[in-house]
C-alpha cells in the first residue's frame, strides 16, 4: 500500500500538533510541514514573554522536530479540488489530504489613522506577533540609555501580559484602549476590574479613547487621541488582536469556515481541514467565532489530524471538536486562567470570589470559565464545558 501523502500548511501550534499526531498514530502517513520561506518553526507564546524583553534568544523559541519533512517555502495558494499547494518558489505539490494551519496575522491601526505608515516604517510603531517584531522591540529598548516609556495600544491578553513584562523590567508603560473596561466581554466584569486595578497601580491608562494620529520624531513617538490629547513615548506597540492568515482562495479577512470535525465547511468531501487561528467555527445560535491561543490551536491541529485519519480509514471518528483547552497568562504577579470560549451572547456569573472565578453560560449551559489565581479551579471546570458546533 502506497503511503498517504499529507500537506500541513503552517508550522505553528496547530501545524506541529497535526504533524505529531499523524506521525504517532499511523506509519502509513507521509507528511510535509510548510513554514514560511526563511523561517524555522517557533513558539509564538515566547515572542513577548522572552524575546521582546531580552530574556530569550530567537533560537530558544524553536519548536521541536515532529518527524515530518519541514519545507521552508511560503504557501501562496491552494487548488482545493485538485488538493494542489502552490508555493512561493514556483513549485506545486499535490496531496491526498491537506491541513491548513497557517495561523493569524496581527491587526494594525486603521488606514484612517494619520501617520500610521510613516510610524511603522521607522519601527517606533510596531506589532508584537513575529520574531522580527520581537527582536526589533528588544533592540530598540536595548539602545536606550535607561528605562523606556512604552505605549501599549490595546488592553487584551497580549497587551496585559506585555505591559506586565515591561513593567517588571523597569520600563514605564501606558495602556491606551478603546474600551472603558478592557476584557469585560471575555473575562467578565469582575475579573476585568481586578485586571484594570493591577494595571492602574503600575502605570497610566487611557480608557475609552480612540487614536486619531501618530507622530514620529527623531527620539520619540506621539499618539494623538480623540480630543487632541497627546501621549508621548519611546515606542508604541499595537496589540489589537489578530486576523486569520489564510492562503488563497481564502486570503481575505474572514478565515476558513469549518464543520464540527474541522473539515472545510464548503467542501467537506475534499479531504481538506483547517485548525487554529485560521479556522472559523459555527455555533448554532451565536454564529461564527474564532479562537487564537496556543493550547487551543494545538488541540485543533490534533483534532483535524484525527479526522483526516478517520476519513482515510486509518483511525476512529474523533467526534465533534469542543474548545475547552485551558490557557494561562501571567499579569503583574497574578495568573489569569481560562478554558472554553465565551462567545458573544453568553452571560457571566461569579461563582467564586476568593479566588475570583467567572462562569460563562449560554441558556444555562457553561461554555467557558475564567479566573484569577485559580488555575486548579479552571482545570476542574474545563471538562464540564459544552460548546457545540452546527452539524453538517
Amino acid at each position: 500500500m502506497s503511503p498517504v501523502r499529507i500537506g500541513i500548511l503552517g508550522a505553528g501550534a496547530a501545524g506541529v500538533a497535526a504533524a505529531k499526531t499523524l506521525q504517532a498514530v499511523s506509519p502509513e502517513v507521509q507528511a510535509d510541514v510548510f513554514a514560511r520561506t526563511g523561517e524555522q518553526p517557533f513558539n509564538r507564546t515566547l515572542v513577548n514573554k522572552g524575546v521582546a524583553i531580552g530574556l530569550l534568544s530567537p533560537e530558544q523559541t524553536a519548536l521541536p522536530e515532529t518527524g515530518a519533512a519541514l519545507v521552508a517555502d511560503t504557501v501562496r495558494g491552494i487548488d482545493p479540488r485538485a488538493r494542489q499547494v502552490h508555493l512561493a518558489s514556483g513549485q506545486s505539490r499535490t496531496y491526498d489530504g491537506i491541513i491548513i494551519a497557517t495561523g493569524s496575522r496581527p491587526r494594525t491601526l486603521g488606514e484612517d489613522v494619520l501617520g500610521r505608515d510613516d510610524a511603522l516604517a521607522t519601527g517606533r510603531l510596531t506589532t508584537l506577533h513575529s520574531l522580527t517584531d520581537a527582536t526589533g522591540i528588544r533592540d530598540r529598548l536595548a539602545a536606550l540609555p535607561g528605562s523606556a516609556r512604552v505605549l501599549i495600544l490595546g488592553a487584551g491578553v497580549l497587551a496585559a501580559e506585555t505591559s506586565s513584562l515591561l513593567s517588571a523590567a523597569g520600563h514605564d508603560v501606558a495602556l491606551i484602549s478603546r474600551s472603558t473596561l478592557p476584557g469585560a466581554s471575555v473575562f467578565g466584569e469582575h475579573i476585568a476590574k481586578k485586571l484594570l486595578d493591577l494595571h492602574q497601580a503600575r502605570g497610566s491608562t487611557y480608557l475609552g479613547r480612540t487614536i486619531q494620529a501618530v507622530r514620529t520624531h527623531p527620539d520619540h513617538i506621539s499618539i494623538v487621541l480623540d480630543g487632541g490629547d497627546r501621549v508621548e513615548g519611546d515606542l508604541a506597540i499595537i496589540a489589537h488582536g489578530t486576523l486569520p492568515a489564510a492562503p488563497s482562495p481564502w486570503n481575505g479577512p474572514d478565515g476558513i469556515p469549518v464543520d464540527d470535525r474541522l473539515r472545510l465547511r464548503q467542501e467537506p468531501d475534499q479531504r481538506i481541514y483547517a485548525g487554529g487561528g485560521v479556522a472559523i467555527h459555527e455555533h448554532p445560535e451565536l454564529g461564527a467565532y474564532r479562537i487564537d491561543h496556543w493550547d487551543d490551536a494545538a488541540a485543533q491541529g490534533a483534532h483535524a489530524a484525527h479526522t483526516l485519519l478517520y476519513d482515510h480509514g486509518l483511525g476512529d471518528d474523533p467526534g465533534a471538536y469542543r474548545p475547552v483547552s485551558t490557557f494561562t497568562s501571567s499579569i503583574h504577579g497574578h495568573i489569569l486562567a481560562g478554558a472554553g470560549h465565551p462567545t458573544p451572547g453568553s452571560t457571566a456569573r461569579l461563582i467564586s470570589d476568593d479566588p475570583p472565578v467567572v462562569l460563562h453560560e449560554h441558556a444555562g449551559v457553561p461554555v467557558a470559565a475564567t479566573g484569577l489565581d485559580a488555575v486548579a479551579l479552571i482545570h476542574q471546570w474545563a471538562p464540564r464545558l459544552h460548546h457545540q458546533h452546527t452539524q453538517n
